[in-house]
């Protein structure tokens, strides 16, 4: 139940968000529809019973992060963003307090590949680079 309630819960979320952003991304390869869904990070792994995921939502042209813990959530960012086929770049406009104060107003480019339901990420700020893998949820 507390599964369905969690899922229940960023599907909401995803709804706001895609009803209360206009789509500004352009994008020129024919596979950069590729990157638009709802995402689950599954490495680096979260601790085991922790009860904590994270999950992205990206559409034409703008993003959400979303950490949560139980049904809380404890940290979130979002902005515009960008993907040529190759390099996803998203631009931080808003967040949580506890990460506005970091990442607010930088620019993260990430190298992207895609195997099956699988989307690679490598790259990240000039303060923090980031290696993981997302797995496609919707």
């Amino acid at each position: 139940m507390k599964k369905r309630s969690f899922w229940i819960t960023v599907a909401c979320i995803a709804t706001l968000f895609c009803v209360s952003v206009s789509f500004s991304g352009t994008n020129s390869k024919d596979n950069t529809d590729q990157i638009i869904g709802v995402w689950k990070v599954i490495s680096p792994r979260l601790p085991e019973n922790s009860n904590q995921n994270r999950i992205k939502i990206i559409t034409k042209g703008h993003f959400i992060w979303i950490h949560t813990l139980g049904n809380k959530v404890v940290a979130s960012l979002g902005g515009t963003c960008t993907f040529d086929g190759e390099t996803y770049t998203e631009n931080i406009e808003y967040g949580t307090p506890n990460m506005n104060s970091y990442y607010f107003g930088e620019k993260s480019a990430f190298k992207v590949k895609f195997e099956d339901n699988k989307m690679y990420i490598n790259g990240g700020t000039e303060k923090e680079t980031f290696n993981e893998i997302w797995e496609r949820v919707e």
